[in-house]
């Protein structure tokens, strides 16, 4: 009997338990601190260096990502955005893995402990957040050759990409599925696409300043509601 009582967040983290061979395919770990480079003692926080990289492609785009101002958002120095980062293409490879992180609510998603509207809420807000992150540095990256280059390099080498949620989501829709609780006429690669093409939407018009029409769009839970139909 699944649990009534418990949080989302709590059911997530009681679930969280990914091996390491997955960690280590998806190269969640950003917040982890670099090996120290000889003569380059750093003077400021890695975590701040990310914040404020994000902050200045959100609001500026490229054109304004240099070391001197990340380095004034962040409150460190110059030489400590090279010395943990190296250039632009490795500090924008941290932050797309910084924004990974929301991400983790995807392992761990057992039948029996989560039905599949909780899952589909969690996988949602987990992927928007997830979006609302790494567009601006996608965005960055297309203004660059050398940078878009990079970030592909990096992207094409650990295997990322949807279908690595197209996986995860199917996998708990098909075990669902077989459990009797989802339709057998269900497709789940296809409900979990549309699940991560809906969270991909709304942040993409966020970034795209197409969230203030005066004609309102459907909400998140009336756009859940409708892939909710698709499992029964």
């Amino acid at each position: 009997m699944r649990a009534q009582n418990t949080t989302l967040t709590e059911r997530a983290l009681k679930n969280f338990s990914p091996t390491e061979a997955t960690l280590a395919n998806l190269d969640m770990t950003a917040t982890e601190e670099p090996p120290r480079r000889r003569g380059r003692p750093p003077s400021g926080g890695r975590e701040a260096i990310l914040e404020a990289t994000l902050a200045i492609l959100r609001e500026h785009g490229i054109a304004n990502l240099t070391s001197r101002e990340v380095a004034a958002r962040a409150g460190v120095s110059d030489a400590s955005v090279y010395y943990h980062f190296g250039d632009r293409a490795g500090l924008l490879q941290a932050v797309f893995e910084h924004g990974m992180k929301p991400l983790k609510f995807m392992f761990g998603l057992e039948p029996e402990t989560m039905d599949p509207p909780t899952v589909l809420r969690g996988a949602f807000d987990s992927l928007e957040r997830f979006f609302d992150d790494v567009l601006p540095v996608l965005h960055a990256a297309q203004a660059d050759p050398e940078l878009r280059a990079a970030l592909g390099s990096y992207v094409e080498a650990k295997n990322l990409g949807p279908h690595k949620g197209v996986q995860m989501l199917g996998a708990y829709l098909r075990a669902e599925q077989a459990a009797g609780r989802v339709s057998p006429d269900a497709d789940p690669d296809a409900i979990a696409l549309l699940v991560i093409d809906a969270a991909f939407g709304r942040a993409a018009r966020r970034q795209m300043l197409l969230q203030h029409s005066k004609e309102p769009l459907p909400s998140s839970d009336a756009v859940l509601a409708e892939i909710n139909r698709l499992l029964r």
